[in-house]
């Protein structure tokens, strides 16, 4: 259905109590924290993050159950903003980053249209590409700049429309999304925290220095706790979803949070933008579900 009414949707109260519970739990902590000081409360960076979620649950719930449009706009908006953040990152000269804009934002609407044309855009994008070095040759480095350009538009704009393709074109999608959507939430928390207090053991040095073994461990831990929490929402008769989410979730998770930081790590940048308060860019935000999704699309469409 393009549109429906999300308010509905059999799945909509229990995700609010869900996330509404888990954020106003997760207030009174960060109230504990700070010792009930409204001041030090609103300059500390876990609050702003706290306002983030706050704001990101409820558009990410009504979009995904308010039918495909809703979803598209949802896509398109991370896919625009996400891109944006990228070019700036990899240093992109501004035809290159017309394009890739210009060829990003319409991925989602194509997979919308024809998920057979989806599937071809690969082709078709990197064909119409390479004419870019060809017409801009006097410019130094035009090879590199289509690379990083083509990169961009994979990890970005192919790897999120296929959250509009879970929504869309999976039995029982939009449930399944929300679930993916809390899991990847948790599964971040889980590895923060758990990290924080226990991280030892290096796991990437060179690509991350914060990230330990103990804090991949808290990565799985978030994405089971997320999965059971949204298990009302999982798709009827497939009962092996609870236990093969969690680790899907948690792989790509790490995944996607390890590849984001090669990239910045390769530009010497600290974060992808300034977007989100106390994120940094919005590729900072869903840096794991970028990843997390097709994933998730794969291996389903392997094991179902």
């Amino acid at each position: 259905m393009l549109i429906s009414d999300p308010f509905a949707d059999p799945a909509f109260l229990p995700t609010a109590r869900v996330v509404g519970g888990l954020l106003a739990a997760s207030l009174v902590l960060l109230l504990v924290i700070v010792r009930g000081n409204p001041a030090r409360l609103r300059q500390h960076v876990l609050f702003h993050r706290w306002l983030v979620w706050a704001a990101i649950a409820p558009l990410f719930t009504l979009a995904v159950l308010g039918g495909r449009l809703p979803a598209l706009a949802l896509v398109v908006v991370l896919v625009f903003q996400g891109l944006r953040e990228y070019a700036r990152l990899v240093g992109l000269p501004d035809d290159y980053r017309r394009l890739l804009l210009l060829l990003g934002t319409l991925t989602p609407i194509v997979a919308l249209l024809s998920p057979r044309a989806f599937h071809a855009l690969p082709a078709a994008c990197l064909l119409l590409a390479t004419l870019q070095p060809l017409l801009f040759r006097e410019r130094a480095a035009s090879i590199r700049h289509l690379a990083f350009a083509a990169l961009g538009w994979g990890y970005v704009a192919w790897f999120l429309t296929y959250l509009l393709l879970l929504q869309a074109r999976t039995p029982g999608g939009p449930g399944l999304l929300l679930a993916i959507g809390l899991a990847v939430a948790l599964s971040d928390i889980g590895a923060f925290v758990v990290g924080k207090r226990f991280g030892l053991h290096k796991l990437a040095p060179s690509i991350s220095p914060n990230k330990t073994w103990e804090g991949a461990a808290g990565n799985l831990l978030g994405a089971a706790v997320g999965i059971v929490l949204m298990r009302f929402a999982l798709p009827p008769g497939q009962p092996w979803l609870q236990a093969l989410l969690p680790c899907l979730v948690a792989i790509g998770s790490l995944w996607g949070d390890l590849l984001e930081s090669s990239i910045k790590r390769e530009f010497s940048a600290k974060d992808a933008g300034v977007w989100l308060p106390g994120f940094g860019g919005l590729l900072d935000r869903i840096d794991s579900l970028i990843v997390v999704v097709p994933l998730t699309w794969f291996v389903l469409g392997l094991v179902s």
